[in-house]
């Protein structure tokens, strides 16, 4: 009989003090996702987490393809990367082939090192709080801008690349818009609780957060404004009667219409678009975006099926801008300022149905505690939403932000099944 060589384990006191460090490291990746210059010295985070879980035992492959969600995902990412030898580029690995691989990078170090680690429940509901929390730093900025102290991004543009703070505000106004949606659930789930202590923090938060991305116009983002009245008239219908939900909804719309009319940056906004529509000139953000779109929709056009791969999507939009200029007019960015477009441009109707699969079925993700529900839907809505005005896929603070959420839900949710089995039994 042939002896098997006793298998490796960890004492107790060594595999508690991994589970905390291994959380440790998730609690300051999410606290610095925010802020450009501290997530650039600390890459070593993502390799921290996952070689950490490889430490807790719990390290099984076919566990992590078990999930659909995952397991969708995962397919979306490698037909992503295998459209560049399909693209029509003469070079294959260009430049943004590279920022095509980058994006989506840390997912396979980040997914199995939250989804197989030995997370709880409790710790996973504090990471979203603190996730919540982490924008402070920057709405802080935003008030100083506003009073004038401080002009933070009166250098992000400047030769040689961004603020060594923050990243471009429209990014930052995401992770505001975040914290502003979440406060805002908490602010219900305490309402309907009748804990009136917490409910006052939680609308103060709220404010703060969402009023944050309205007082510099230099840095206010009008869609994650209206992104977050989105969310505001979607939320009471999760805790209120049908009638007084409906009035609810329809007071919100009344507020909206008033709102859009009366502020000044949405009415820029509606101006410039029915100009570019009735004037073909493309001006302001919200005409050149229209703009955009039409020349995003015409490259779709030409390889609808499976796109044109990721190697050369901003070489065609360049050609495009030089025998089309009225639709670029005062914007060298050169991209479709559209996710979604962005994304049937590169991997065609097949890439973006894998896409959709993916989002169904992380939708679809069973979750018995009502406030994990809700941020599920809430979340997963605004980020379509904000993927309508930009990139938020290729940015990799943003993706790494939807990795976090994306693996919290699925850990959680694992969590509600255990715990049900065992009663169960």
């Amino acid at each position: 009989m042939v002896s098997r060589a006793p298998r490796f384990t960890l004492s107790n006191t060594v595999t508690y003090y991994i589970t905390q460090l291994h959380y440790l490291c998730l609690i300051v990746l999410v606290l610095i996702l925010p802020y450009w210059g501290a997530w650039k010295l600390m890459r070593i985070l993502p390799f921290a987490i996952f070689i950490l879980a490889l430490f807790l035992g719990r390290f099984k492959i076919k566990d992590l393809l078990k999930n659909r969600v995952i397991l969708s995902l995962f397919v979306f990412i490698f037909f992503t990367y295998l459209s560049v030898f399909w693209s029509p580029s003469d070079i294959l690995f260009t430049q943004e082939t590279q920022w095509g691989i980058d994006r989506f990078k840390w997912s396979f170090l980040l997914i199995p090192g939250i989804y197989l680690s030995t997370l709880t429940q409790k710790k996973i509901k504090n990471l979203f709080l603190i996730m919540a929390l982490a924008p402070l730093g920057t709405a802080a900025v935003y008030y100083l801008n506003a009073l004038g102290i401080t002009h933070i991004y009166s250098h992000l543009f400047v030769p040689g690349g961004e603020s060594h703070i923050f990243v471009h505000y429209l990014v930052n106004n995401f992770f505001l818009l975040y914290s502003s949606i979440y406060f805002y659930l908490l602010s219900f789930e305490s309402m309907a609780k009748k804990e009136y202590k917490k409910l006052s923090l939680y609308l103060l938060l709220t404010l703060i957060f969402f009023f944050s991305m309205l007082v510099d116009p230099i840095t206010t983002s009008r869609l994650t404004v209206l992104a977050f009245f989105l969310i505001a008239i979607i939320t009471p219908l999760f805790y209120i009667e049908k009638r007084t939900a409906l009035l609810i909804f329809l007071a919100s719309v009344v507020f909206i219409t008033i709102f859009i009319n009366k502020n000044e940056n949405m009415q820029r906004g509606l101006s410039t678009m029915n100009k570019a529509m009735q004037e073909n000139k493309y001006e302001g953000s919200w005409g050149h975006r229209l703009g955009f779109a039409i020349v995003g929709l015409s490259i779709y056009k030409e390889h609808p099926i499976i796109g044109r791969g990721i190697s050369d999507v901003r070489q065609r939009t360049i050609l495009f801008a030089n025998e089309n200029p009225e639709y670029f007019i005062g914007d060298a960015a050169r991209h479709f300022h559209n996710e979604h477009i962005n994304m049937l441009v590169q991997v065609g109707i097949v890439g973006y149905l894998l896409f959709a699969i993916f989002i169904f079925l992380l939708l679809k993700t069973p979750l018995n505690d009502p406030l994990m529900n809700k941020v599920k839907y809430t979340y997963t809505i605004a980020f379509l939403f904000m993927m309508l005005g930009e990139h938020y896929l290729t940015v990799f603070t943003t993706m790494t932000f939807l990795i976090f959420f994306i693996s919290f839900l699925l850990v959680y949710e694992q969590l509600e099944k255990t715990e049900k089995e065992k009663i169960d039994a």
